[in-house]
């Protein structure tokens, strides 16, 4: 009987939703949740339509905000195949400071550490790696609730960008 009052109890602890977010990441309260849609994305090996999904959840008494993306590559009849992109994102808040920093992990073994730009209706994230072209990701929330997430990369800094990623989700209700 101990075990399973301490289960309801820790269980009860461990929910925990968007009000009890760390300040700094109240504005990013509008991602938590289960997300799916599709994507387009340019790759080296040309473009690729995916079905997308993205879960987001609160973590450590609202000190995280982790995304877990998982993207799968569409068929011609419109099935959702083969994985063909993973990543793992973690927004947290320097607790001396209070700036959000953003830390992103693919299945490649890459990771990535910005301080993303945080606006009212979304965020902007930029990569600017020592060789390579420069990256920026916009995420914003349309009038209908979607997320909308594009990406563009420029190889002279600056002068043309060149978009390479768009992703259009919406909200999955549970059950």
């Amino acid at each position: 009987m101990r075990a399973l009052v301490l289960a309801v109890a820790l269980s009860a602890a461990c929910t925990v939703s968007a009000q009890d977010l760390h300040p700094s990441l109240q504005p990013l309260a509008g991602l938590l949740g289960d997300w799916a849609g599709t994507a387009e994305a340019m790759t080296p090996s040309g473009p690729q339509r995916l079905h997308q999904t993205e879960a987001v959840r609160v973590e450590l008494g609202g000190n995280l905000l982790v995304v877990e993306g998982l993207g799968r590559r569409l068929g011609d009849d419109g099935e959702a195949g083969e994985i063909v992109f993973n990543a793992f994102g973690v927004f947290s808040v320097d607790a001396a400071t209070g700036e959000v920093w953003f830390d992103a992990f693919t299945q490649e073994g890459r990771h990535t550490r910005v301080q993303p730009v945080v606006v009212q209706n979304g965020f902007d994230w930029s990569i600017e790696p020592e060789n390579g072209p420069r990256i920026e990701y916009q995420m914003r929330f349309d009038d209908a609730g979607r997320w909308i997430e594009t990406g563009r990369m420029t190889f002279d800094d600056g002068a043309t960008w060149r978009p390479f990623f768009e992703m259009t989700l919406a909200r999955v209700e549970a059950d």
